[in-house]
């Protein structure tokens, strides 16, 4: 697997500077992060769409992709945008799952541990596959670690799919069952610690 810039490649464990962009390609799929406005729009309407199509709540979803420490990587397959997911990198304004979980993201803080949250994942169900799914996810733990610097990964998701992300992603649960305010939907959250094999995803 590679990942390369829009103007600069970079190898998928070396980048070739701090903040260098980093995307994947795989055959006829690639993943990058979204450059410019009208890409930021395509994924904001794909996670608006597949929210609501789950009965989520698409009110509080914000981009704030202006942000440094905040991009959406998107998967193409060809012209279309078929799959899309957020990262965050911890800073002074905090992560989402804090409001939720502030305990168990304190607790990693307190042990030196620099935080990426993904959340905003969405993906078409035309043309969902597991191949997609974990070119997506492979592409986001390369981003997190190797250009934010991250060590450790948490995301929220509903109860019904924490096995899945156990099973296919490495997460383990840390966090117990809540109602999220922000889609209005059960969930749990969960950890990976980046420093693992990334094998286990390619």
């Amino acid at each position: 697997m590679h990942f390369s810039a829009p103007r600069d490649s970079i190898s998928i464990n070396i980048p070739s500077r701090p903040g260098a962009v980093s995307t994947t390609s795989a055959g006829a799929l690639l993943v990058k992060p979204v450059a410019d406005h009208h890409q930021r729009r395509a994924a904001s309407l794909l996670v608006r769409r597949m929210y609501a199509w789950r009965g989520y709540l698409t009110d509080n979803i914000s981009d704030h992709l202006d942000d440094p420490n905040r991009v959406a990587l998107a998967a193409w397959q060809d012209d279309d945008l078929i799959a899309t997911l957020a990262l965050g990198r911890d800073s002074h304004h905090g992560l989402l799952s804090e409001a939720l979980y502030a305990r168990e993201v304190e607790s990693l803080r307190g042990r030196g541990r620099t935080i990426c949250e993904f959340s905003r994942f969405a993906v078409d169900p035309e043309f969902s596959s597991r191949h997609l799914l974990l070119t997506l996810f492979a592409a986001a733990h390369h981003y997190a670690h190797a250009v934010f610097a991250a060590t450790d990964a948490l995301i929220e998701v509903n109860p019904r799919h924490a096995r899945f992300y156990e099973r296919e992603f490495g997460f383990q649960q840390i966090g117990e069952l809540r109602l999220c305010p922000r889609v209005d939907a059960p969930a749990v959250l969960m950890h990976r610690d980046l420093g693992l094999p990334i094998s286990a995803l390619t």
